[in-house]
């Protein structure tokens, strides 16, 4: 009979390493939301796609030596910066319609 570290050691697929700048990016992306109508917000979220789309190729080139939390945190932040675009868009939208 196997003991259940064992067992848990053959359905763990994911490896030990963390995504470079996988903090960074989840904390780029939380900070843009507040100044998303403003320039900083827009640099913050331009800055977090761009690196979470590199973050996502790092993972995608060797999925096995990366933990899946790492790769969740990464999709969060880059979810942040989206939400963040979007209210600077949406903001952008109304000052217009306003002054017309």
């Amino acid at each position: 009979m196997q003991e259940a570290s064992d067992l848990l050691d053959e359905t763990t697929t994911t490896g030990e390493k963390r995504i470079s700048r996988e903090n960074g990016i989840l904390a780029q992306g939380i900070v843009s939301i507040p100044f998303a109508l403003g320039i900083i917000g827009l640099i913050l979220a331009i800055a977090t796609i761009v690196q979470s789309k590199k973050a996502i190729e790092e993972y995608n080139s060797n999925p096995g030596i990366y933990r899946a939390h790492s790769l969740k945190k990464v999709k969060a932040g880059r979810t942040c910066a989206i939400i963040s675009l979007s209210l600077f868009a949406l903001g952008i939208i109304l000052v217009i319609s306003i002054s017309i």
